[in-house]
Order: C-alpha cells, then structure tokens, then sequence
C-alpha cells in the first residue's frame, strides 16, 4: 500500500496548475478542480514524480528514484501510473485503473489538499505523508 499512497501524493500534487492573479495567494476551493490541470513535479518518500492531471479527467504520473545520475541523465524511471481524478471538497481521489507495477491496478487512493497556491500544492496522503508539488514549466 506504501507505493499506492506515494502515487496517489505525486498525482495529486502534479494537478493543480492554472495561473491566478497573484502567485502566493491561496487557491479557492470552489476552483480546486480547474486550478488542478496542468503538470506537476514533486517528491514523495525517495521518490521523484512528476504528474499530469488533464481536463477530462485523467492523469499520467512518472515516478523514478533520486539521485545524481538518475535526476542529471534521466535513468532510472521505474513506472508510469494512469486513471482518472476527482476532486470533492478538499480531497483528490485517483483511480488507477494502467500501471506496470500490477499491485497498484484498479486500486483508488485520497490525499487531502493542506495547502494549494497557483505553482505549488501540498498534499496529505490517506497514510498522513505530506508531500509538495510545483507546477512544471
């Protein structure tokens, strides 16, 4: 279940990306879901991710491992992760529904959004990890 809560952070925090007016102000919840869109990086556990939430729903997310040679050359990836997202309230749901780890398929993982601003959002998993995203250029 730990690598089904590192997944469910980095999507999470990948989604949120439509630009605001001002850069430091907090996100409304009422736009949670269209703030969301866009591609996101962060770090969960040891873990690098990057996510893409798209307007239809779903979402694509990479996650490899830190390091020199894997953060410098790009080596090491260890996974895509595919499904869809909703958004209720505060919490972001992700159903997998395409992995290549076959323990994650069809499983569906929350986090809860703690902080949310137009190029970074902090999540909090079911499992209470606390990870940050920022909005990819």
């Amino acid at each position: 279940m730990a690598g089904l809560t590192r997944w469910s952070l980095l999507v999470l925090l990948v989604a949120f990306g439509v630009p605001s007016c001002a850069p430091d102000a907090p996100i409304a919840g009422s736009q949670y879901p269209a703030k969301l869109v866009g591609d996101w990086q962060g770090t969960v556990g040891d873990m690098k991710e990057t996510i893409s939430f798209r307007a239809d729903g779903g979402f694509v997310s990479q996650v490899r491992p830190m390091g020199f040679i894997s953060n410098t050359l790009g080596q090491g990836v260890t996974g895509t992760i595919r499904g869809t997202w909703a958004i209720q309230g505060k919490v972001i749901t992700l159903t997998i529904s395409s992995a290549e780890n076959e323990r994650l398929l069809n499983k569906t993982t929350t986090s809860t959004i703690e902080a949310f601003k137009q190029d970074e959002l902090v999540v909090k998993s079911a499992g209470g990890e606390t990870s940050t995203f920022i909005r990819a250029l």
